[in-house]
């Protein structure tokens, strides 16, 4: 006698697929550095514990040249081939710059992503600096993309009436004004 075959689908499935998709939400969220949000996020958060390691890796190399002259007259894809170094010699200055600073116990940043405005090879994201869950200021961010990775390559304070002005086409012109720098 044989035992009949039960029909349907394993209960371990659901469990799998229940693990499969939390843990694609981490991944985007949290660990997608071409996510422009995620680099803004993670920057910031390694600059209220003084992690300048994480700091430099979230910047351009762009951005790190502009404090380094032995670094301005290499091209762009100079520039980005040395990383490691340009990386390296970041995280030094930043350490240098900051050693006197000290960061408000509380703060955060939270992001506003109806401001965040994407194209292929930039970004710009906006965020607040939140201190004891309350507003201090705004600040945007523009982003470049190296070796696939978005990074920060300006930091400018912002307030209401700029972000008012902001049309959602406008990082259609900046991606634009970054095609030669970026080599396209």
């Amino acid at each position: 006698m044989s035992k009949p075959v039960k029909s349907g689908v394993p209960k371990s499935l659901f469990v799998l697929i229940i693990v499969i998709l939390a843990s694609m939400f981490y991944y985007a969220a949290y660990r997608d550095y071409s996510n422009p949000e995620v680099v803004a996020k993670s920057f910031y958060s390694a600059y209220f514990k003084s992690d300048y390691d994480t700091m430099a890796q979230n910047l351009s190399v762009f951005w790190g040249v502009q404090f380094m002259p032995q670094y301005m007259i290499m091209s762009p894809d100079e520039l980005i081939e040395k990383r490691p170094a340009i990386e390296a010699s970041m995280t030094d200055f930043i350490t240098r710059m900051e050693s006197e600073n000290k960061v408000p116990a509380n703060m955060s940043i939270k992001i506003l992503p109806k401001y965040t405005q994407r194209a292929d090879n930039t970004a710009l994201v906006v965020y607040e600096f939140r201190e004891k869950n309350k507003s201090m200021a705004m600040e945007m961010a523009l982003m470049v993309k190296e070796n696939n990775r978005m990074r920060i390559f300006q930091m400018m304070p912002a307030d209401q009436a700029q972000l008012d002005q902001l049309t959602g086409h406008d990082i259609a012109a900046i991606e634009e004004s970054f095609k030669e720098m970026l080599g396209q």
